[in-house]
This record gives C-alpha cells, structure tokens and sequence, in this order.
C-alpha cells in the first residue's frame, strides 16, 4: 500500500522539469476551466430545466424556468460587467 506524503514541498516554475511543468500548466488551465463553469451552472442548469419543461409540455414549469434563467443570464452579464 502507497503511503500519502506527510509534507507538501513548495516547488518553484524554475525547479521543474519539462514534465513538471507541463502538468503545472495543465493544472491551471484545469482550475481556470472549473472557475468559469462554477460560474455559467446557474445558466445551464436554467436551460436545462426549460428545454425539460418544453419537451415535457409543462406550461407552468416552462414560465418558471425561463423566468429562472432569465435571472441566471442577467446575474451573469453584471457579473462579467463589473467583475
């Protein structure tokens, strides 16, 4: 069995290695990635629920679910407007 590493060394760009470095980078863009997804879920979750409703014939649950993803898509655009 693989014991855990009791300490975490702090590494600098100019000590790693091309290997290193390569998944340094693509640990980045991968934390990059889930940032902007953290923030565009409200949004697909919204449309998801009224593609549901609308496939689902629900008049009711569609007007709830455009009026939630109309909040989404406005929260959204100040966000990005002013952050």
């Amino acid at each position: 069995m693989t014991k855990a590493p009791s300490s975490i060394a702090a590494v600098r760009d100019d000590q790693l290695d091309g290997d290193d470095l390569a998944i340094a980078d693509l640990h980045e863009e991968n934390v990059a990635l889930r940032a902007e997804l953290d923030e565009v879920q409200p949004v697909i979750s919204a449309a998801v629920l009224a593609a549901t409703a609308f496939r689902l014939r629900d008049h009711n649950g569609l007007l709830s679910a455009l009026r939630l993803l109309v909040r989404a898509t406005t929260w959204l655009e100040e966000r990005r407007a002013f952050g």
